[in-house]
């Protein structure tokens, strides 16, 4: 199954901000306190992300929304205890 370009637009975006989260935590390397506001944000913007690419599409549910919250959540702890 193809998916149409618009979706391809949207996950363009996502990896994107997803690179450049991973360049500033790079960047900052050492400063903990930076690369903590980094990681969380991303995982905030992750979210967003998802409920308007759901909004857009029609398919935003409230299990949806769970799915980001707890994957941006998994994440950000995953990745903040291995720093």
């Amino acid at each position: 199954m193809k998916k149409p370009l618009r979706h391809i637009f949207d996950y363009l975006i996502l990896s994107f901000l997803m690179s450049i989260a991973v360049l500033l935590t790079l960047v900052f390397n050492g400063n903990r306190l930076y690369q903590t506001i980094i990681i969380i944000s991303t995982s905030l913007l992750y979210i967003f992300w998802g409920l308007f690419h759901h909004q857009k599409e029609g398919s935003l549910h409230p299990q949806v929304i769970w799915e980001y919250f707890l994957y941006a959540l998994l994440g950000s702890v995953l990745v903040l205890g291995l720093l």
